[in-house]
């Protein structure tokens, strides 16, 4: 497994101020931490962390090497905990950086991918992936890159569970193995039906009776007293 590297550099001052001057610089601001040492606060250039994230085994759980340019010293391999994103542009604006040993195992998380096409998709059914990311615990170069699940034998109401899905031995799974990963449900569409026409039928009993068909009623009434 390759390692990215990603260049950084420390910043002098921690704080919500010099976040916004290092972004307000087209840069992203972080801290490195763990290992035993003091925490870091660290600036990275946006693109090339946009770069190493996006082209790097787990993504935003990405395994990486941190090297600090102005205090070489502090450079480590790292594991990326946490990424913040902007809550309307979606951009990344901070980043954790989690110092780790390459001979020590760390605990991560892994995509879940869904492939094949449920024979239940076909009966009808909707299939709901629960499941997207299951926590692991191995070396750092064994991390898998994603587990692959495939739902092509899924009828509906079937479902695959974590502790149905193979892992390689030297990776221990951490997420409750009985939890289902994906599952296929019958369809909604018949009970909706039900339940609009039931509401049709009640709306039309509880419908108030039309001034004009009492006046009716009211006539045929007086002509049959008429008849007596």
């Amino acid at each position: 497994m390759e390692i990215h590297s990603l260049k950084a550099a420390t910043r002098e001052t921690a704080g919500k101020k010099s976040a916004r001057t290092a972004r307000a610089a087209g840069a992203l601001p972080g801290v490195l931490y763990g290992g035993g040492q003091e925490p870091v606060s660290v600036v990275i250039n946006r693109r090339e962390f946009e770069s190493a994230v996006h082209h790097s085994r787990g993504g935003e759980h990405a395994i990486l090497r941190l090297e600090i340019q102005d205090k070489p010293e502090l450079s480590s391999p790292v594991l990326l905990k946490a990424v913040q994103h902007h809550p309307l542009r979606g951009d990344f604006v901070h980043a954790d950086f989690l110092r780790i040993r390459m001979d020590e195992r760390i605990v991560t998380v892994v995509p879940v991918r869904l492939v094949g096409l449920a024979v239940g998709l076909g009966e009808g059914g909707i299939l709901d992936h629960q499941m997207r990311e299951v926590d692991v615990e191995c070396l750092a170069l064994d991390v898998p890159e994603e587990v692959v699940v495939d739902v092509s034998q899924l009828h509906i109401g079937d479902s695959v569970h974590l502790d149905q899905v193979k892992f390689p031995e030297n990776v221990t799974v951490l997420t409750e193995s009985d939890r289902p990963v994906v599952t296929v449900h019958a369809p909604r569409v018949v009970k909706e039906e039900v339940v609009a026409e039931v509401g049709a039928e009640e709306e039309a009993a509880a419908e108030p009776e039309v001034i004009g068909e009492r006046k009716e009623k009211d006539k045929e009434k007086e002509k049959e007293k008429e008849k007596e």
